[in-house]
């Protein structure tokens, strides 16, 4: 599954070893949140065709960025229960909270498996260098 949610998993929980019950239980209010925020509150392009440049390259063409929720209300799909449902469940959220608490869960995965994953990746000699922008910028949006 994670390889079509790589952008997800990886960008949120990092490359870290999580075995406790305690990193679960973090990891399952991260996901929670996560999902708030990508499907009601993150824009996202798609592809709806391609055309031909001037030097014949073609070119992909995108449609406007929309929320997977703003789409699945223009869909049609779901009766008006159902979208009022949602809407309510979405009005008192607060993006910026969202990120906040997003924020504070990565931080507290971060001190918990921090030390045993870099002794794992010590021990098979491995270098997870790549990950130390993400942290960085944890680090400063405490």
């Amino acid at each position: 599954m994670e390889s079509k949610n790589h952008h997800v998993v990886r960008k949120h929980a990092f490359y870290w070893r999580y075995d406790t019950p305690d990193e679960l239980e973090l990891l399952n209010r991260l996901w929670k949140l996560v999902s708030l925020r990508l499907n009601f509150f993150t824009p996202t392009k798609k592809p709806v065709g391609y055309t031909t440049t001037a030097n014949g390259r073609r070119k992909r063409i995108y449609d406007k960025p929309a929320t997977p929720w703003q789409r699945l209300q223009a869909s049609g799909l779901l009766e008006a229960q159902q979208l009022s449902n949602v809407a309510d469940r979405i009005e008192g959220i607060n993006p910026a909270d969202l990120t906040r608490q997003i924020n504070t869960i990565q931080m507290q995965l971060l001190d918990l498996a921090q030390a045993k994953t870099e002794a794992l990746t010590a021990a098979r000699h491995l270098d997870l260098e790549a990950l130390q922008p993400s942290i960085n910028r944890l680090a400063t949006a405490k």
